[in-house]
């Protein structure tokens, strides 16, 4: 079985550091504070959530996960956050009882499946799901804390809560944080240009709201680690400069390097039991020709000013506005660049950490710089 784990929440064995990031959550959410926690898209930090999770349940917390993703009307996140209550209930009938007491016009169901394990569902007995509804819905995490129990939320892609500004359910959620004793928060997402916005703009009701947290890419040193044991459990070797080449290529992201490594032990595994720099380059050529029609699609939409920008952080995303990045790299004035870097960071196509602006798909980079 292939070692490497990608597209999925890493766990176990496959999840390797982040050891310090990990203490750091627990120690704030477990003293009764909230977080923010940024990092661009593919770095791991739903993984390092769900490992915090493990430790804080360990400890007698009551963790709830929630997606802001599938959520699209009022409705949707009504139903979804009642489950995602639910879900970690030891005693369903009491939370039952609590969920009829304190929301009014929704019928808590509560059936039985063919195993005999209970089911939870909602029925909105036809009535409007307005914002006192929601209000309601949002005290609910406190009631089940109880009198010894605590209740951590974690809400995943928490920029998308913008689709509920039909009744300001920013505010709504920040008054409830505010009033509540026994439960705390930590908020994530995929987009940190939208989600700085909402914790750092004086306009937005999270206005520091939360100890704001960022990861970024792994130590080379735990990555190196990683790469010869997984790769040893089937006799493969990797020597140091093909481990780093991995992790150079790969510009150091989490995802990629499993995705890269995965391919790489699919290509070996009947055949060499060496890693060699030539293997490594085959199989990012594998890749990128997998994905070549998006990624053809990809560029080719793009504007012209947005094309000569992808070309330019190719070979360096420092100081992109200044005199001389513009004329080494033959660019437009610093306003067009404003935009262009604008429209790239809301597609998802590049990303910002610190003062360096770089592509987030490090195989689009590679074609990129092979084909234009």
């Amino acid at each position: 079985m292939n070692p490497f784990n990608y597209g999925t929440i890493v766990k176990g064995d496959n999840f390797y550091d982040r050891k310090e990031e990990c203490k750091r959550i627990v120690r704030v959410l477990s003293g009764g504070n909230n977080i923010v926690l940024y990092a661009p898209r593919r770095f791991g930090k739903t993984s390092l959530v769900f490992k915090a999770m493990e430790e804080l349940e360990k400890k007698g917390f009551i963790c709830v996960y929630f997606d802001f993703m599938p959520v699209f009307s009022l409705e949707s996140f009504v139903r979804l956050y009642s489950k995602a209550l639910a879900k970690k209930q030891a005693n369903l009938q009491k939370f039952v009882q609590t969920f009829a007491s304190l929301i009014k016009n929704i019928r808590p169901v509560l059936t039985f499946g063919h195993d005999g394990k209970p089911e939870f569902s909602i029925d909105f007995m036809g009535g409007k799901i307005d914002e006192t509804t929601v209000s309601q819905l949002l005290d609910l995490p406190e009631k089940i804390a109880g009198f010894r129990k605590r209740v951590l939320v974690f809400l995943d892609e928490f920029q998308d809560v913008e689709k509920l500004e039909k009744i300001n359910f920013e505010a709504l959620l920040r008054s409830k944080i505010q009033q509540q004793e026994k439960t705390n928060y930590l908020f994530l997402g995929s987009k940190t240009h939208i989600l700085k916005e909402l914790f750092n703009s004086k306009k937005k009701a999270f206005y520091n709201a939360a100890f704001q947290m960022t990861i970024i890419g792994l130590p080379k040193v735990d990555t190196m680690e990683y790469l010869r044991r997984k790769f040893a459990e089937s006799n493969i070797v990797i020597n140091d400069e093909e481990a780093l080449y991995i992790i150079s290529v790969t510009s150091n992201i989490p995802h990629y390097i499993q995705l890269l490594s995965s391919e790489i032990w699919q290509y070996m595994i009947n055949t060499s039991k060496t890693v060699t720099k030539e293997i490594i380059d085959k199989c990012i050529n594998l890749l990128i020709e997998l994905k070549s029609d998006y990624y053809i699609e990809l560029f080719d939409k793009q504007s012209r000013s947005k094309k000569q920008l992808l070309q330019a952080l190719i070979k360096n995303g420092e100081n992109i506005f200044s005199t001389a990045y513009i004329r080494t790299n033959n660019l437009s004035g610093a306003a067009t660049i404003q935009r262009a870097i604008s429209g790239l960071i809301l597609e998802g196509i590049v990303e910002k950490t610190n003062s360096e602006y770089f592509i987030t798909d490090p195989f689009f980079k590679l074609f990129i710089e092979k084909n234009t």
